[in-house]
C-alpha cells in the first residue's frame, strides 16, 4: 500500500552548521522561524533577561553555574564604568564572548541579533572574515527584525499623515534628532548620548536633506570612565573615528563626492536601492575599526567596525524599510506614496569615515557636511 512506501523521517547531518537545515525545514513548513519562541528569545537578548535556553538546563545547579559564568564574562570587565562596550551586549550565554559588531545596526540592535542568532561563532577580538561558514549568512533578509513603530495610525503620527514635499520628510528626521519624534524606521532607540553634543548641527543637516541614520564624533584618547564616551573599565583610553551615515539625493551625493575628494583623511561608500555602488578615497576595501580602546594588561579592543561588504547587507535592509514601514502607510498612487517611493528609488545611502580623529578640536567632517547641506 501507499502507507508502506511512505517516508517517516529524514536525518540531516549538520556538521555543527545548522543554517542550511533550518532553511530547508522552514521551506517545507516544518519550522516557523518567526514563531513566538524565536521572538521571545530575541527580546530576552536585548533586554538582558535570562534567555529561554536557561530553562532547558538539567537542574537548578546548572542554571546557577551558567548564569554566574555569563555575568562574569560581561560584567566583571567593567566594574568601574557604566558601559562594558559602546553597544549593549546580549545576555545570551552563547554570545557572552562577543565583543565586535559592525556599526550599521547600532540603532537597530534587535535586527542584528535576529540576523545572527543561529551563528555558531561570534566575533571576538577582531571582526574577521564575515563570509566564514561559522558566521552564517548575514545577508538572509528573512532573519532581520521587523520593528513596527506601533500600528499604522501611530506611524502616521510620527512619520506624517500626508507628506507632499521632500522637506516634509526632512522635518521628520530632524524632529527625531531633536527628540520630538521618538522613533524612525532606522532608529528604534532614542538619539545616543554622544550625539547630544552635536544635536543642533545634526538637526540642521537633516533639514538640509542629509537624512542621518547613524553618526559618531571623533574621540582622541578620552578616559575610559568618561561620562559620555567611556566604556570598558577603569584605567583605559578610548578612541573613535568620525562617522556619518545618511540618505541623500543623487545631487548631494555628487557634492559629497567632491567634498571627500578635497579631504585626504576621508573615505566614502555609497549605494542606491538598485545596487549601484560608489567609493571615493578607497583603494582596497577593508574592515576599519571605528571605535577602539587601550587598557592595562589587555590587548587593544575594537568593538565597533565598518565592513564594506556588511554595509551592502545593511543597505538592503535600510532601503527595504522605506517600503515596509513608511510607503505602506499611504494609498497606492497618492502624492505621499509617490514621494516616498521616489526617495527610496533615487536616494543613496552614504557612509563617510574621517580617519583624522586626533585633530578634533573642530569636527572637520561635520563642518564639511554642513557646508554641503547649505549649498
Amino acid at each position: 500500500s501507499d502507507d508502506d512506501c511512505s517516508v517517516h523521517g529524514f536525518h540531516f547531518y549538520t556538521l555543527n552548521l545548522e543554517r542550511s537545515t533550518t532553511r530547508i525545514l522552514a521551506s517545507l513548513g516544518a519550522l516557523d522561524i518567526d514563531s513566538p519562541t524565536s521572538a521571545a528569545a530575541a527580546s530576552s537578548q536585548e533586554n538582558n533577561t535570562d534567555p529561554p535556553i536557561a530553562s532547558e538546563l538539567n537542574n537548578e545547579q546548572d542554571q546557577t553555574i551558567a548564569r554566574r559564568e555569563r555575568n562574569e564574562s560581561i560584567s566583571e570587565k567593567a566594574r568601574s564604568t557604566k558601559r562594558v562596550l559602546p553597544w549593549k551586549p546580549s545576555a545570551m550565554e552563547n554570545r557572552s564572548k562577543e565583543d565586535v559588531r559592525p556599526i550599521h545596526w547600532s540603532n537597530r540592535p534587535k535586527s542584528y541579533v535576529m540576523r545572527t542568532d543561529d551563528w555558531d561563532e561570534f566575533p571576538n577580538g577582531r571582526w574577521g572574515d564575515s563570509t566564514s561558514p561559522a558566521f552564517g549568512e548575514l545577508s538572509d533578509l528573512s532573519h532581520f527584525y521587523s520593528f513596527t513603530l506601533g500600528c499604522d495610525d501611530d506611524r502616521r503620527v510620527m512619520l506624517g499623515h500626508c507628506p507632499l514635499e521632500e522637506s516634509d520628510v526632512f522635518e521628520v528626521f530632524a524632529r527625531y534628532v531633536e527628540g520630538t519624534v521618538p522613533h524612525i524606521p532606522w532608529c528604534e532607540t532614542p538619539l545616543q548620548p554622544e550625539s547630544f553634543l552635536i544635536q543642533p548641527q545634526l538637526a540642521k543637516l537633516n533639514r538640509c536633506g542629509l537624512l542621518t541614520v547613524n553618526s559618531q564624533p571623533p574621540v582622541d584618547g578620552a578616559p575610559s570612565n568618561h561620562p559620555t564616551f567611556g566604556w570598558g573599565g577603569k584605567g583605559g583610553r578610548v578612541y573613535q573615528r568620525g562617522y556619518f551615515e545618511c540618505f541623500v539625493s543623487p545631487d548631494k551625493t555628487n557634492r559629497l563626492t567632491s567634498m571627500v575628494t578635497k579631504h585626504p583623511s576621508m573615505i566614502m561608500y555609497a549605494v542606491n536601492s538598485a545596487g549601484q555602488e560608489l567609493r571615493v578615497g578607497v583603494e582596497e576595501g577593508g574592515v576599519t575599526a571605528l571605535t577602539w580602546g587601550v587598557f592595562p594588561n589587555r590587548e587593544i579592543l575594537q568593538p565597533t567596525i565598518f565592513d564594506p561588504d556588511t554595509f551592502l547587507v545593511w543597505a538592503e535592509e535600510a532601503f527595504s524599510l522605506w517600503s515596509t514601514m513608511w510607503l505602506s502607510l499611504y494609498d497606492f498612487g497618492s502624492e505621499s506614496y509617490e514621494l516616498i517611493e521616489n526617495i527610496k528609488d533615487t536616494y543613496y545611502l552614504v557612509a563617510i569615515i574621517d580617519n583624522d580623529y586626533y585633530t578634533n578640536e573642530n569636527f572637520l567632517l561635520l563642518d564639511a557636511l554642513l557646508e554641503v547641506g547649505e549649498k
